[in-house]
C-alpha cells in the first residue's frame, strides 16, 4: 500500500501544474466564446492597434497644450563695439512668457485633427475586432465540420466492414462471384483512405485555430459541439440599415472627409496673420555676474504683442491649398466606394444565409431518404434480392448526404455570423 501511495505522489510531481487546465486538457472542450476571449487577449494585431490609440491620445494631449502659454528662461551675451556711452559687453538673464492668440485657426484646427485621428484609430480597432471575431467563427465552424466529417468517415468504414463481412460469407457459401467480394474490399480500402483524409483535415483545422490563439500548432484540444440551430427570419432592410449606420469602415471614410476639410483650413492659415502675446523680465549686467555701472539700467520689463504676416512665399501656400482641395475630392469619392463595398458585403451575407437555410431543409430530408435507402438495400442484399453494387451505391449516397448536411448546418451558422459582421456588431460588442 505504501508503495502505491509513493508511486502516485511521484506521478503527481512529474505532471506539469497546468496539465489539467481547460486550455491544455482535450477532455475539457473549448466553447466559441472561450476561443474568442483567448484570441482577443493574445492577438498581436490588436495589441498594435491599441498601442496606436495610446499614441494618438498622447498626440491629442500634445496638440491641446499648444494652446497654453509657455515659459522660458534665457542667458545671453552681446558684444557691441560701436557703443561709446554704454558698456560694449552686455550680459542678460531673464524669463519670458508667451501666449499664442491667433494663427489663422491653425491652433484650434490642429486639436480637431488630433481628435479625428484618435477617432480614426479607435474605429480601426473596431473594424479589426469585427473582422477577427468573424474569422474566429469561420475557423471554429470549420473545425466542427471537420470533426463531424471524420466521425461520418468512421461510420462509413464500419458500414463497409459490415458489408464486406456479409459478402465474404456469401462468397464462401458460393452465392456470389469473387469479383463482388473484391469490389467490397476495394470500397472498404477507399473508405479507409477517406477516413485518413478526414483525420488530416481535422488536424489541419485544429492547427489553424491554434495559430489564431497564438499556441503551438500541434496543441490538442476539443471544442463544444454545436448541431442545434433555429432558422431566423432576417429582414434585408434592417440588415442594410444597421450596416450603414454601424460599420466602422463607413464612419472612418466620413471621418477622413472631415480630416481633409481641416487640411484645407490648415493650408489657408498662412494667408492670415499670426498674433502672439509675450511678457519678459530681464536682468542686465556688464559681466557674467550681472554687475552694472551706477546709473545704468539693471532690470528690463517688457509686454509685447506681435502680429506677423507672410506676404510672399512664391505661391507655396496656394499650391498647398490646391493639393488639400484635390485630396478632399478624392476622399469624398472614397466614401461612396466604401458604402458600396459595405452594401455588397451585407447583400452577400444575406443571400448566403437564405441559401444555407434552404440547404438545411433539403439535406435533412436527403439524410432520411439515404438512411432508409441504405437500410433497404442492405436487407435485400442479405436476402440475396439485390447486388453488392446497389449496397455500395446506397452507402456512397448516405455519406454524401451526411456531408451535405454538415456543410449546410455549419454554413448556416457561419452565415448568421456573417450577418452580424456585416452589421458591425462584433466590433461594437468586443471592443473594450
Amino acid at each position: 500500500m505504501k508503495r502505491i501511495i509513493l508511486i502516485l505522489c511521484l506521478f503527481c510531481l512529474l505532471i506539469p501544474s497546468g496539465a489539467f487546465t481547460a486550455e491544455g486538457d482535450a477532455s475539457l472542450p473549448l466553447s466559441l466564446n472561450e476561443c474568442i476571449e483567448i484570441i482577443l487577449a493574445n492577438n498581436p494585431d490588436l495589441a498594435m492597434a491599441k498601442a496606436d490609440i495610446e499614441s494618438k491620445e498622447a498626440a491629442l494631449q500634445s496638440s491641446q497644450k499648444d494652446l497654453y502659454p509657455t515659459l522660458s528662461a534665457q542667458y545671453s551675451y552681446a558684444h557691441q563695439p560701436d557703443q561709446f556711452f554704454s558698456p560694449a559687453d552686455l550680459f542678460t538673464y531673464g524669463f519670458k512668457a508667451e501666449q499664442p492668440l491667433y494663427k489663422g485657426k491653425a491652433l484650434v484646427t490642429s486639436v480637431k485633427q488630433a481628435e479625428l485621428s484618435l477617432g480614426t484609430s479607435r474605429l480601426a480597432l473596431e473594424q479589426l475586432v469585427n473582422n477577427l471575431v468573424f474569422e474566429i467563427y469561420g475557423r471554429y465552424y470549420e473545425l466542427l465540420r471537420a470533426v463531424k466529417l471524420e466521425e461520418e468517415a468512421q461510420q462509413s468504414v464500419l458500414r463497409l466492414q459490415s458489408h464486406l463481412k456479409d459478402a465474404k460469407a456469401f462468397y464462401d457459401a458460393g452465392l456470389i462471384p469473387k469479383n463482388d467480394m473484391l469490389q467490397s474490399e476495394v470500397e472498404l480500402a477507399q473508405g479507409e483512405q477517406d477516413m485518413v483524409d478526414a483525420e488530416n483535415s481535422t488536424a489541419l483545422s485544429r492547427s489553424r485555430l491554434n495559430v489564431l490563439m497564438e499556441r503551438a500548432v500541434d496543441t490538442l484540444f476539443a471544442i463544444e459541439d454545436s448541431t442545434e440551430y433555429a432558422i431566423q427570419n432576417i429582414n434585408w432592410d434592417e440588415v442594410i440599415a444597421k450596416a450603414r449606420e454601424s460599420r466602422a469602415e463607413i464612419a472612418q471614410a466620413e471621418m477622413s472627409v472631415r480630416i481633409a476639410e481641416n487640411d484645407i483650413v490648415l493650408a489657408k492659415a498662412p494667408y492670415l496673420p499670426a498674433v502672439t502675446l509675450s511678457a519678459s523680465y530681464d536682468w542686465l549686467g556688464d559681466d557674467l555676474g550681472l554687475s552694472h555701472e551706477p546709473g545704468a539700467p539693471r532690470e528690463m520689463k517688457t509686454i509685447m504683442a506681435v502680429a506677423s504676416w507672410k506676404l510672399w512665399t512664391w505661391r507655396k501656400d496656394s499650391d498647398d491649398v490646391l493639393a488639400a482641395g484635390k485630396n478632399l475630392r478624392r476622399v469624398q469619392k472614397s466614401v461612396a466606394k466604401t458604402v458600396n463595398e459595405v452594401t455588397l458585403d451585407a447583400r452577400n451575407s444575406f443571400l448566403r444565409l437564405e441559401q444555407a437555410a434552404k440547404r438545411i431543409k433539403v439535406s435533412e430530408k436527403a439524410i432520411e431518404h439515404a438512411k432508409e435507402n441504405f437500410r433497404i438495400n442492405q436487407a435485400q442484399y442479405q436476402a440475396q434480392l439485390t447486388t453488392s453494387t446497389d449496397v455500395l451505391d446506397a452507402q456512397t449516397l448516405l455519406s454524401q448526404a451526411m456531408t451535405n448536411y454538415y456543410d449546410a448546418l455549419y454554413g448556416y451558422q457561419l452565415a448568421l455570423a456573417a450577418i452580424d459582421k456585416s452589421k458591425g456588431l462584433f466590433g461594437q460588442l468586443y471592443v473594450k
